[in-house]
C-alpha cells in the first residue's frame, strides 16, 4: 500500500508544471508560516507574555488576509486555497504551540472539543493523520 501511494505521488510530481510547483509550494509554506505566527502567539500569550503574543497574532491577521492579495488567488481556487491552510494548521498549529511552551509534541490539552476528540486517538493515530494532513495541505495547492 505504502508503495501504491508513493507511485501516485512520484506520477503527481511529475506532471506538474514547474510553475504551478513554485507557487504551490510558495503558497503552502507561506500558510505553513501562517500557522506558526498563530500557534506561537497562542503559546506566548499563554505564558504571560502579552505583548509580544499581540504583535504575533496582528501579524498572522495580516498574513491570513493578505495571502489571497499577495498570490492573486481567484475565485476558483478560493476554496482549495482555504482547504489547504486548513490542513496545514490542524497539522502543524499544536507542533509549534507545543513547542513554544515546552511541552510535547503530540501533546493534547483537555479543554477545548478537539483536545478532547484527540485524545481519544492513540499517538500513533495522531502522528499518522497530522502527517497526512500536512501532505494533504501542501498537496492542494501545488495541483490545484
Amino acid at each position: 500500500m505504502k508503495k501504491l501511494l508513493t507511485i501516485i505521488l512520484l506520477g503527481c510530481v511529475l506532471s506538474s508544471s514547474a510553475q504551478d510547483w513554485k507557487r504551490g509550494l510558495a503558497i503552502a509554506s507561506y500558510h505553513l508560516g501562517t500557522v506558526a505566527l498563530g500557534a506561537v502567539a497562542d503559546g506566548l500569550y499563554d505564558d504571560g507574555n502579552k505583548e509580544w503574543a499581540h504583535t504575533l497574532h496582528a501579524a498572522e491577521i495580516g498574513a491570513v488576509i493578505g495571502g489571497p492579495f499577495i498570490f492573486k488567488v481567484q475565485k476558483s481556487e478560493a476554496l482549495s486555497y482555504i482547504l489547504s491552510y486548513g490542513f496545514i494548521r490542524l497539522s502543524m498549529f499544536d507542533t509549534f504551540y507545543n513547542s513554544t511552551r515546552g511541552l510535547p509534541v503530540l501533546y493534547n490539552g483537555t479543554t477545548s472539543l478537539y483536545d478532547k476528540s484527540m485524545n481519544t486517538i492513540p499517538p500513533h493515530g495522531k502522528a499518522w493523520i497530522k502527517s497526512w494532513s500536512l501532505v494533504v495541505g501542501f498537496a492542494i495547492p501545488i495541483y490545484n
